[in-house]
């Protein structure tokens, strides 16, 4: 049984879905947000260049989570486009043009929302698109595979990016609730990663923190996740 806070909280999301469909991706990056700060907090703070990652990298999960989701709806054990590739070292990724297309070019892919936020805050030359993606297919199976091509003093810590194959499944329930229909859940996370970019304004130049949150989604995104986790069963 759910507690009256609860119920409140989601017959007021519901109420306002009218006005805003975005409203619950909007109020489950805050509540993420501050999960996250919560977990991630030190007695030096929040390491702002680990939570841009764990965000990139959280978006990443969420593309190919909703492509997935949205396959098995369709009556379809994969998505369409997506294909698994396998590298010399053993490991296996997904790729395929969906991702791409959802990290780059929908109306509210990762990049469009995390370049907005770098560019409010200062970003004047933005990465090319082109060369990130490359960057993440040419690092396949590879130690650069995931890791932020930025100064080494602006690099997240390990611990932040080991603690992803149990941060994600534990934050799905929440972002399920908050985003029944999981085309929102990849918008919830790129507007967490747009807080991220904006609260580290005076930490890293926002086209660094750009670079992170977009390397990190990439292979976020590649990383195949557990089916469980992929297609998780309806809130």
């Amino acid at each position: 049984m759910t507690s009256p806070s609860r119920d409140s909280l989601d017959e007021a999301i519901a109420a306002r879905r009218a006005q805003d469909p975005l409203v619950g991706a909007k109020i489950g990056a805050e509540e993420v947000s501050r999960r996250l700060l919560q977990a991630m907090a030190t007695d030096r703070g929040v390491h702002v260049e680990s939570l841009l990652a764990v965000c990139g990298a959280l978006a990443g999960h969420a593309w190919q989570a909703r492509l997935r989701a949205s396959a098995l709806a369709a009556g379809q054990t994969e998505p369409e486009g997506l294909h698994v590739v396998a590298t010399q070292n053993g490991s296996a990724y997904l790729v395929g043009e969906g991702l791409a297309q959802g990290l780059f070019n929908d109306r509210y892919s990762t990049w469009g929302l995390a370049a907005a936020a770098a560019q409010q805050v200062g970003c004047t030359v933005l990465p090319d698109p082109i060369v990130l993606w490359r960057h993440g297919l040419d690092s396949l199976g590879q130690e650069a595979f995931g890791v932020p091509q930025v100064p080494s003093r602006h690099q997240p810590s390990p611990d932040s990016l080991q603690s992803l194959p149990s941060l994600w499944p534990a934050l799905l329930p929440l972002v399920q609730r908050f985003c029944p229909d999981s085309a929102e859940w990849p918008v919830l996370f790129g507007l967490l990663a747009q807080q991220a970019i904006t609260m580290g304004r005076e930490v890293i130049d926002p086209c660094l923190a750009l670079r992170i949150v977009m390397d990190t989604a990439i292979a976020g995104a590649m990383v195949i996740l557990p089916e469980s986790q992929a297609n998780p069963p309806g809130p």
